[in-house]
């Protein structure tokens, strides 16, 4: 019944708060209780709230669970309790809402002084940020003041001491400028003033001299334009004389000016042939010059703007206006160009550092016999090196195929001097700059297109390449040309050259008598004028057939014959008996004897390696031979002396077959049982053992 009587009151007192309520508008209302619940969050405690807050939920948790026991009685007095407790735990909820209230006003609070402490640190933030930037700035003003130079810093004066001899009093006056700097520097400057006024008036006076003094050389230069049509003139009128002289003026002139337009290792090749040319005269050699003459003209033009765009670079000045230049024509080139494919490319760098220079020496060297070489030195810009061309010209025709191969340009000037093949190039650089290029093929691929780089060439046009590996700047790669090497190599090559010609023709005559079956030995050669065997066959081989024969083995593996040497077959005949010989005759014959090795055919096959008496032919026939005599070793002289060391052997076997027709002393001797193969000119001639 008290529970009843509170809740009476209460009514009562809400009646009589809404009635006075009633008497203010719902906008008002709603400010009132906005203002009084934003007052009580300030006064009030969080903490206590928080505490009341968790006191309310766990007297609803009680209630809840006091009502669920009720429920579980199911009784009228426990229904009667159970509207009581959704009472007060309506009452509870209400409460929990006013402190829900409560705590969402003072977060909104604590969020507006959060954003306005945030707005007065930004300001504070913002303020020091123009404190620092107006400090940078007065730090720069600062620096730039003390780093301040004047004009008159940067001109040169005189020094101080000369400044007091030189200059006049009224301007040094040293009573005051010597106690005082800055009136020390406005004299110092006074007195430059006055002396580069003094050089000025000079200077224009050189200048008045030097127009008159080029006035004077453009008339003389205008009156020598005029005298020469008449030279032409005059020159013209002797043209006959000069025929009737013979005399090469003309043509000397011509030679002359195409020789200004040579490479430099090109033209000291052309003045010391020339001049050997002429002590020797034309019958032996000649020299001359061809190609194209414009295009030398244009690519030296060239050459020239190039070295003076590399020496005015030197200068500030020049290099501002190159600096320009480069930027006009950047902006030019706004327009597309045509896409080059990558094999285009390779192709236009292979050519451009395997160009040439448009002219080429002309070197001919003329036997007695007529029989000439022709040679073309080329000169390779990029490379640095000089390629040789040759053409040879016989003066009656070569028959047999093994005679005209020796006279081939590429197998005579083959190691004309020893070890120089002409099979790569001499310059340590050429690998490098073909690499550079992109270009993976060896110098050695490109010979047959632009001629061999022989050592002798590179001497004669006074290059040596020697001293880029052994001196001391191996940086530098490019070699002045000597003068002194250069006149001495052309002496020694033409004179080199026509030894071989000389012995390349006697050499093509005895192989042109060797194929036909004569057999002419040189004079003073002494053997057995009785011969049976003969020359049936002979004819050049490959080094592949040469390098399979069991019988050249020892001398491939001793390196005595390459593939440089010239190899030939010969086969010998006699009855039944064929002896087969295998020819290496080396690129300096007739200084060094040709190699035989023999393979015999008779009652089986027999070499060197397997016969005595097959390796003491070869021993006679190969070292048989005096360097000093005055008998030269010559191939004809060998072929001899073998057919003679064959009837020997085949005499000295005793066979019905072969019935002796020499006179010998021993048939064999010693325990090897060695056969006389040594003729002793005595009577009618007989032979001993060595």
């Amino acid at each position: 019944m008290g529970k009843d009587d509170l809740s009476t009151k209460k009514r009562r007192k809400l009646t009589t708060q809404t009635s006075n309520d009633a008497k203010l508008s719902p906008g008002d209302v709603y400010k009132r209780v906005v203002e009084f619940e934003e007052s009580e969050a300030q006064i009030r405690s969080a903490d206590k709230d928080a505490c009341l807050f968790k006191k309310l939920c766990q007297d609803v948790r009680q209630i809840f669970s006091d009502v669920a026991e009720l429920k579980a009685k199911g009784t009228d007095e426990a229904i009667e309790k159970i509207t009581a407790k959704k009472i007060e735990a309506s009452l509870i909820l209400v409460a929990l809402k006013k402190l829900n209230r409560l705590e969402k006003v003072r977060t909104r609070a604590g969020r507006d002084a959060l954003h306005k402490e945030k707005q007065r640190v930004d300001s504070t933030h913002l303020l020091l940020q123009n404190l620092l930037y107006e400090a940078d700035h007065l730090d720069k003003e600062v620096t730039k003041c003390l780093q301040f130079k004047s004009k008159d810093e940067e001109i040169e004066l005189v020094p101080i001491k000369d400044f007091y001899r030189d200059a006049p009093a009224e301007i040094s006056r040293p009573d005051i400028t010597k106690t005082d700097e800055h009136q020390q520097q406005l004299a110092r400057l006074e007195w430059e003033l006055r002396q580069r006024r003094e050089l000025a008036g000079v200077c224009s006076e050189l200048v008045a001299s030097k127009e008159r003094v080029a006035a004077a050389i453009a008339a003389a230069r205008s009156r020598l334009d005029a005298l020469g049509p008449h030279l032409k003139d005059v020159l013209k009128a002797t043209k006959p004389l000069q025929e009737c002289l013979a005399l090469r003026l003309d043509e000397k002139r011509a030679e002359t000016q195409a020789a200004a337009l040579l490479p430099p290792p090109l033209f000291l090749l052309y003045a010391n042939a020339g001049a050997y040319s002429d002590v020797l005269g034309a019958k032996n050699v000649t020299v001359a010059i061809s190609g194209d003459e414009d295009e030398a003209r244009r690519q030296e033009q060239v050459t020239n703007e190039e070295s003076e765009v590399v020496l005015s670079n030197d200068s500030d000045s020049d290099l501002d206006n190159i600096d320009e230049d480069l930027r006009d024509s950047k902006k030019k080139r706004h327009h597309r160009t045509a896409k080059i494919s990558k094999e285009e490319k390779a192709e236009a760098k292979k050519k451009e550092v395997l160009k040439m220079h448009p002219l080429n020496v002309h070197v001919t060297v003329k036997n007695s016999d007529e029989t000439s070489l022709n040679l073309v030195f080329s000169y390779m810009i990029h490379l640095k090196i000089v390629v040789v061309k040759f053409i040879m010209n016989v003066s009656k025709p070569v028959t047999g195929v093994s005679a005209a191969d020796v006279l081939t340009g590429d197998c005579v000037l083959t190691e004309l001097y020893v070890g120089d093949t002409g099979s790569d190039s001499p310059h340590p650089a050429t690998a490098y700059l073909l690499n550079a290029a992109g270009i993976s093929e060896p110098f050695s691929h490109f010979i047959s297109e632009i001629g061999k780089p022989y050592i002798w060439a590179q001497r004669m046009c006074g290059l040596d390449f020697m001293t880029i590996v052994s001196g001391e700047n191996k940086s530098n790669m490019n070699i002045q040309p000597c003068q002194s090497l250069s006149v001495a190599s052309v002496e020694n090559f033409i004179f080199t050259l026509k030894k071989r010609l000389k012995a390349r023709v006697e050499l093509m005559k005895e192989l042109q008598d060797l194929e036909s079956g004569k057999i002419v030995p040189s004079k003073g050669f002494s053997c057995s004028l009785k011969l049976s065997g003969s020359l049936t066959q002979w004819q050049s081989i490959t080094w592949h057939e040469y390098s399979q024969a069991p019988s050249t083995a020892h001398f491939i593996s001793e390196n005595l014959v390459t593939e440089a040497n010239m190899l030939y077959r010969a086969i010998v005949t006699r009855q039944s008996a064929k002896l087969v010989a295998l020819v290496a005759v080396c690129s300096d014959y007739p200084k060094k004897a040709p190699l035989f090795s023999l393979t015999m055919h008779w009652n089986g096959t027999h070499n060197a390696l397997t016969n005595d008496d097959i390796r003491d032919i070869e021993r006679v026939i190969n070292t048989d031979w005096d360097p000093s005599a005055k008998v030269p070793c010559t191939l004809s002289s060998q072929i001899m002396k073998l057919l003679t060391c064959l009837d020997v052997l085949l005499e000295s076997m005793g066979s019905p077959e072969f019935p002796p027709d020499k006179v010998m002393l021993q048939s064999v001797r010693g325990r090897n049982r060695m056969k006389p193969y040594k003729f002793l000119k005595q009577g009618a001639g007989v032979f001993v053992q060595y």
